[in-house]
């Protein structure tokens, strides 16, 4: 090889490997600027995360969705309906939504008096199925029954159905009921009676928790009824029940013998 070919041989080598050498420098000082910008968002994410504000109804307002829930009851039997059991049994719109008329059976009291059970599938972040059984008695189930019965007469349909909560009877496909029509629905009528805060259909789940706090219902005992994972969520919204602070206010007092 003579002089001219080795010394252009190295001078390619050496760009080569200078291109090389400042195209690594830039990856470097992207990924330097990728992570600082991820670390400027999580740390504002984080910033702006602000504390679940614990959550208290008043007897007016408790009453004001209790009606609100009747006369959606008027209006929209079916619907209505749906509202109510989500604030006599505390369930999630979506969980109600999915339960079928396969998941209810009768149930008859000592007394004679007949109820209902419904099997309702917990909505939970784990991929495992929790079932937890509400009840309402034969009044309310009859109403339901017959809320559906008027509903598809008057569409000239057939009375059967799949889900406890209904309208729809499409062929193939799913004929659950819309629950973003009336949690909407329900909206309006609390903005209307003059319901300030922006909730609607979780409104019953709170309100329902809320009234077993105030019934003496401990956390646990409201984990283990509403199947939550913990009693994070109901400390931290909910706070603690009237009884529970008289007997801290009394257990104070005490041990201090004022």
């Amino acid at each position: 090889m003579d002089s001219n070919n080795f010394f252009n041989l190295n001078n390619a080598s050496s760009d080569f490997f200078l291109k090389l050498l400042q195209d690594y420098q830039k990856i470097l000082n992207e990924n330097k600027i990728l992570k600082n910008s991820l670390k400027n968002s999580t740390k504002n994410k984080k910033e702006n995360i602000k504390p679940s504000p614990k959550f208290y109804l008043t007897p007016k307002t408790s009453k004001l969705i209790v009606k609100c829930i009747n006369h959606l009851k008027e209006t929209d039997p079916i619907s209505g309906w749906f509202v109510y059991l989500l604030l006599i049994s505390g369930c999630r719109g979506t969980e109600m939504q999915k339960v079928k008329m396969e998941d209810i059976a009768q149930l008859s009291s000592k007394s004679g008096e007949i109820f209902y059970t419904i099997k309702v599938n917990v909505a939970k972040k784990r991929n495992i199925t929790c079932i937890r059984e509400i009840v309402i008695n034969s009044k309310e189930y009859d109403a339901i029954q017959t809320a559906h019965k008027n509903h598809f007469e008057d569409k000239n349909l057939d009375t059967r159905r799949t889900y406890l909560f209904q309208k729809t009877k499409h062929k193939f496909k799913d004929n659950q009921i819309d629950i973003i029509h009336i949690s909407k629905k329900f909206k309006n009528l609390l903005k209307k009676s003059g319901f300030k805060a922006n909730k609607s259909l979780h409104l019953c789940r709170n309100l329902f928790i809320s009234n077993l706090k105030s019934s003496g219902y401990n956390s646990f005992q409201i984990k283990e009824l509403m199947k939550y994972s913990s009693t994070h969520e109901i400390d931290n919204i909910y706070g603690l029940s009237s009884a529970n602070k008289i007997q801290a206010y009394k257990c104070t007092k005490n041990s201090l013998k004022l």
